[in-house]
């Protein structure tokens, strides 16, 4: 999953850069490859309005803009007459699969405009947090690698069910009504927590939690973007029938294909077998065929044939 950086949107939102300042296009993009760096994370387009980062209103725009590009962070300018927004549009418009970008903006027009392009969509707002850098950070030990055949992933799903059933919060954890916490904590860089809140947002979010669940889908962790698909199929909403059918034909990780046919046999319909069909016959992992195929007897079953 690749993003797409709305960058002046951003900028109006960081907390120590103002638009307008000289070098304000320069700092957020430190501010994003510091970000890249520190969390490994996914190539980045940043999308400026025409002209030198260096200029001001008023400045004729010079004849060639500098390529302030670095290795996954990739930076490009609007055309002269045209605003970063349409070509932020233009460039989804013009991909083979728009749905592995993700729009980081405030801007709803630009939101809307990219969720029809087949993107997903970030809060400026949210993503804001992510770039600014922990304090005085507790030393973690590497996380293991996932092991396919360890026991503890043989049925994510099973473990969400437990989690669902209990219903009870964890001593230390935020309280059923502190959504803007648990929000918090699926954006951040702490997995189990991120894997935590999903769970909270598909048991307690209501329809409002839909939004941050496919924000969470661009998670660079498998298994937060599993616990935010499976939370998908907890909420009952049907608008996430196309989120659910695209991860589970594109989704990298088989742990959240997995995932996303499991909560697809609890929401989907006809519409939904032609996917779960597909998955079945051809996904490369056996997990995920039978997963697929479970959830295909789950529709007929409530179909009655």
């Amino acid at each position: 999953m690749s993003l797409i950086i709305d960058g002046h949107n951003l900028i109006g939102v960081m907390p120590d850069i103002r638009l307008g300042d000289r070098d304000d296009e320069l700092r957020l993009l430190i501010a994003l490859r510091a970000y890249r760096a520190r969390a490994g994370g996914q190539p980045m387009i940043v999308f400026f309005d025409s002209g030198d980062p260096s200029m001001r209103p008023g400045q004729a725009m010079p004849a060639s803009t500098p390529d302030l590009s670095t290795p996954g962070v990739q930076v490009r300018f609007s055309a002269p007459g045209e605003i970063a927004d349409d070509a932020i549009v233009a460039y989804l418009q013009s991909r083979a699969q728009p749905g592995q970008y993700a729009v980081v903006t405030n801007d709803q027009e630009l939101s809307w405009r990219a969720r029809s392009a087949g993107a997903s969509v970030i809060r400026a707002s949210d993503f804001v947090a992510r770039l600014i850098p922990p304090r005085a950070p507790a030393p973690k030990p590497d996380a293991p690698a996932l092991d396919p055949h360890d026991p503890a992933f043989a049925d994510i799903y099973r473990g969400f069910i437990e989690a669902e059933k209990g219903r009870g919060r964890p001593r230390g954890q935020p309280a059923a009504g502190d959504a803007a916490l648990w929000i918090e904590r699926l954006y951040g860089d702490d997995v189990e927590q991120a894997q935590q809140a999903a769970r909270w947002l598909g048991q307690f979010g209501g329809p409002d939690a839909l939004d941050d669940l496919r924000n969470a889908l661009t998670h660079p962790d498998v298994r937060v973007r599993a616990a935010a698909l499976l939370a998908m199929g907890a909420l009952g909403n049907r608008a996430a029938l196309s989120d659910l059918r695209d991860r589970l034909a594109h989704d990298p990780g088989s742990m959240a294909r997995e995932a996303a046919a499991q909560s697809l046999g609890r929401l989907g319909d006809r519409a939904a077998e032609f996917a779960l069909e597909a998955a079945a016959k051809n996904d490369p992992k056996g997990k995920v065929r039978r997963a697929a195929q479970a959830a295909l007897a789950e529709i007929r079953a409530r179909r009655g044939n």
